[in-house]
């Protein structure tokens, strides 16, 4: 059953669902009426219960596809809205004009979609979003950012879709193009994973007793651009540009992998993540970056 809250496109049985409502997110995905294929809480998906948007807005969990910039590190310091973040140079949450904020239908046709997000007043920059689910059932998702402030701004573009946690994923790579970062304290301890055969790969694990979750994010340059994700009844395969790895910010990976566990089986997380190039835009530039994700059955 389709949500009143979701503008749908579709094509060769491959379904998308999108609000633009929070942020142009990609909140479905399907193939031949499967269940959704992304992770996403539709609890949230009534626009109506989102908080206001400015630059106190904290952060919420709609996960899907969404579109942020890079680098992290750099998320908060080049505004003037709210100092306390710039001063102490936050790195969450991600700016809420991005990937909050109503985003405006363009166009629309049956298996294609065209959004404008707003100016934001934190990053500088406005994105647009062209979806479009391609005749051979291939969906194609391009994020354009431009510079819409008065001054210069440097970003990337951070493509990032979710999975559930337990999904394994895979991308090759060699071992020295791979950095594992776990996430160690009293309560997290580290997620297993795989370098054989120059493939990257998580090996989803629940956190033993005395943890109460796993969590390890994975810095990549990857030897082909593509990421295969295995769902319970899909393989989705994430494909992208190989950039030159000098064109990727040196605090970002082309390719960033966040898996997450935890005993509580839905807030298992599968982050998949690329950059794009990193780009200095002068006062009204605009640069691109898509993805194209390939649904097959297993």
């Amino acid at each position: 059953m389709q949500s009143p809250f979701v503008q749908y496109i579709s094509n060769a049985g491959v379904t998308v669902g999108i609000i633009p409502e929070i942020g142009g997110t990609i909140v479905f995905l399907s193939k031949d009426g499967s269940p959704n294929l992304i992770k996403s809480n539709p609890e949230l998906w009534d626009f109506s219960k989102k908080p206001q948007v400015n630059e106190n807005t904290d952060f919420v969990s709609y996960c899907g596809h969404t579109v942020w910039l890079g680098p992290q590190k750099e998320w908060w310091i080049h505004q003037s809205v709210n100092p306390e973040k710039k001063h102490s140079a936050a790195d969450w949450p991600p700016d809420p004009y991005l990937y909050i904020a109503d985003y405006t239908v363009i166009t629309k046709t049956d298996s294609a979609i065209h959004l404008q997000g707003p100016h934001s007043p934190i990053s500088g920059v406005t994105i647009e979003k062209e979806i479009a689910v391609n005749p051979d059932g291939s969906v194609f998702i391009q994020a354009s950012i431009t510079n819409t402030s008065n001054e210069p701004q440097a970003w990337d573009i951070w493509h990032n879709t979710r999975f559930d946690g337990m999904c394994r994923m895979s991308v090759e790579a060699t071992k020295d193009n791979i950095q594992v970062v776990p996430v160690l304290n009293e309560h997290s301890t580290e997620m297993p994973y795989s370098t054989e055969a120059d493939r990257f790969s998580y090996i989803p694990t629940k956190p033993s007793a005395e943890f109460s979750e796993r969590s390890s994010k994975t810095f990549i340059y990857p030897t082909k651009p593509e990421i295969t994700i295995e769902t319970p009844t899909h393989f989705v395969q994430v494909l992208f540009t190989l950039h030159d790895k000098k064109e990727i910010h040196p605090a970002q990976g082309l390719v960033e992998i966040y898996n997450h566990t935890e005993h509580c089986e839905g807030n298992d997380l599968l982050e998949i993540e690329y950059h794009s190039q990193y780009k200095q835009l002068q006062v009204g530039e605009k640069f691109s970056a898509w993805e194209v994700w390939k649904i097959t059955n297993k």
